[in-house]
């Protein structure tokens, strides 16, 4: 039996599939740390893989030399200078071809089931990518909260605050969210976020504030259904950009990220933005898992390939 792998890297904790290379029958799922450099550092992260896989091989009764291919895909692993790191430690461990990548596109390949489409992730942060049947990419966004992120968690979290503060000294839209942005960074006065946002600033903690715009959108508040409204739009926009950069014959999405994966007012306006600008998309939600299945079906591009040299 020729075993493949698959993990799908995660700043808190990472998930390996290990499956039968022949068959595609998955064999075992296991989780483990951290596996995003950018949040772990190289070398914990480094070690985490390591650890997981060689944890999921013992559990099967299976040495190192069994591993046909694999494959780690990783936030913060989507370009080639990122990449390069853990392509060479696997170089030096395993003699399998093993494919380092970002979470982007192994959540491409595990939600549509397919190497080619579209995905758009908005979570803590955003960003776009598309992959041809060639395997070329393209992406948009992914550039951090400092550059970018736009639509996402952190810069709806982001963005309620300023504004907020804007709105308290009537330089902006109406809103009633400043009350319950304070209770939620445990301050007792608008003043406080001067400090918290210089001295403390924690981007999961920004993040965690989406649902209050979120919640306040669905209640008519003036100020958060226009930064609702302007997530829905970057999103839309970043969507845009991939596929006039790589056009397929077939609209098919993968949409991923914390704000997407449930019923909200920011995902039915992006759907109607599709519905009027690109009447032909056809969506599919991505599921726990979808991420490490993808990342298997990676590995197994990554085996053919080398094959075919």
């Amino acid at each position: 039996m020729h075993i493949g792998f698959g993990i799908d890297g995660g700043a808190t904790h990472s998930r390996l599939v290990l499956f039968d290379a022949q068959t595609k029958d998955r064999l075992l799922t296991l989780d483990g740390g951290p596996s995003n450099p950018h949040s772990a550092g190289m070398d914990k992260a480094w070690q985490n893989t390591r650890t997981l896989i060689k944890q999921g091989l013992e559990t099967l009764h299976l040495s190192e030399e069994r591993l046909a291919c694999g494959c780690l895909a990783a936030a913060g692993m989507g370009r080639e200078s990122e990449q390069a790191a853990f392509a060479a430690r696997f170089s030096a461990w395993l003699p399998c071809p093993v494919k380092v990548c970002t979470d982007a596109e192994a959540l491409l390949a595990g939600s549509l089931e397919s190497l080619h489409g579209y995905a758009l992730i908005a979570g803590t942060g955003s960003m776009a990518l598309g992959r041809d049947k060639g395997g070329r990419l393209v992406r948009a966004g992914g550039l951090g909260h400092m550059l970018g992120d736009e639509g996402s968690a952190s810069w709806l979290g982001w963005q309620a605050v300023r504004r907020a503060l804007r709105s308290e000294e009537h330089r902006d839209l109406k809103t009633n969210m400043l009350p319950a942005l304070q209770e939620h960074f445990g301050l007792n006065s608008p003043q406080g976020f001067v400090d918290w946002f210089h001295q403390r600033f924690d981007k999961s903690k920004v993040a965690a504030a989406a649902p209050l715009v979120l919640s306040a959108a669905a209640r008519q508040d003036e100020l958060a259904f226009d930064l609702v409204n302007k997530a829905a739009r970057a999103l839309y926009g970043l969507v845009e950009s991939v596929m006039l950069q790589l056009p397929l014959a077939t609209r098919q999405l993968a949409l991923g990220g914390g704000l997407l994966e449930r019923d909200n007012l920011l995902r039915r306006q992006l759907l109607e933005m599709f519905s009027a600008g690109c009447p032909q998309a056809r969506f599919a939600y991505a599921k726990s898992g979808d991420a490490a299945w993808g990342a298997c079906l990676l590995a197994l591009d990554a085996l053919e390939k080398q094959a075919a040299l």
